[in-house]
């Protein structure tokens, strides 16, 4: 099931997030790509939309930057209402205080794997008084008994992380993998980290791409991921392990190039329903 949350927690107190009209934009986006969803994907290796898959489209929560302890409460609700009715949620952001509370609507269907790409660390304990902002995500996601394993994939340039903060995330367990070693290595030692069987929620930071294949986000880092490593990391996600969660955030619209980052962000929901229909069809004994 698919939802959007324009805003958990802004980090300007009050003020609609710099990402609020992305559920919106990628709604438009996929709604054009699947206009004929027989049309061979080769991003999937099969057909865009495939078969069996029911995606069903809940609509923009009703959130507002001025209550944001109303708004996770809201999020995190919703994500546990989804995984009761025994279905996969989707999450479209808002900015990356959004997957906080959709981590913590999983405390009754762990243990969790998180697998994050993104180019900032995200290990900041607080950020001008505020804990649950985008500084903030993987910190939060840390304290969250039921995660039992973070991966995180595609750091580099500067951020508002501090040496203090890299040294918590190592000593937590949290495994580092720089968008310099995927370029050097590729996704496959990413892949062999992710326990076999686990339960896996993947959470993409459109940061975490190359500008020059998402150039629509707030901060733009050179030397990011490439559209094709996040196609083959959740292909090889669904075969190592198993996708119980997604959410897209911090795409920003209004900076994008010619529609070119709100396309590539639109194709990757696009391969990541198409991975969740597969894995639903071929049910193992990580299944509900």
């Amino acid at each position: 099931m698919i939802f959007g949350a324009p805003d958990a927690t802004p980090h300007v107190p009050g003020v609609n997030s710099h990402a609020a009209c992305a559920p919106s934009a990628l709604r438009e986006s996929t709604q054009q790509i699947a206009r004929d969803p027989l049309r061979w994907d080769f991003d999937q290796n099969g057909p865009l939309v495939a078969e069996g898959l029911r995606a069903v489209d809940l609509g923009d929560l009703p959130t507002n930057p001025a209550t944001p302890q109303e708004n996770r409460s809201l999020v995190a609700s919703t994500t546990a209402s989804i995984l009761k009715a025994g279905a996969v949620p989707l999450l479209l952001g808002g900015d990356d205080s959004v997957p906080i509370p959709f981590f913590a609507g999983f405390e009754q269907f762990g243990p969790l794997t998180i697998l994050q790409i993104d180019a900032h660390l995200d290990w900041r304990d607080e950020r001008a008084g505020l804990k649950h902002t985008f500084s903030s995500t993987m910190r939060r996601a840390s304290e969250m008994p039921w995660v039992e394993c973070i991966i995180q994939v595609g750091q580099r340039g500067i951020g508002g992380s501090r040496a203090v903060d890299l040294a918590d995330a190592r000593a937590w367990g949290a495994t580092l993998f720089s968008a310099a070693t995927v370029r050097q290595n590729g996704v496959q030692p990413i892949l062999d980290h992710i326990p076999p069987g686990s339960r896996c929620i993947t959470t993409l930071d459109c940061d975490g791409l190359d500008p020059s294949v998402i150039p629509a986000v707030l901060v733009p880092q050179p030397g990011g991921l490439g559209y094709l490593d996040v196609v083959e990391l959740l292909h090889g996600v669904t075969r190592r392990a198993r996708i119980v969660g997604f959410d897209l955030v911090e795409l920003v619209p209004d900076a994008d190039v010619r529609g070119l980052g709100v396309l590539a962000a639109s194709r990757i929901v696009c391969v990541a329903l198409g991975c969740m229909a597969r894995q639903r069809s071929a049910k193992g004994p990580t299944d509900q």
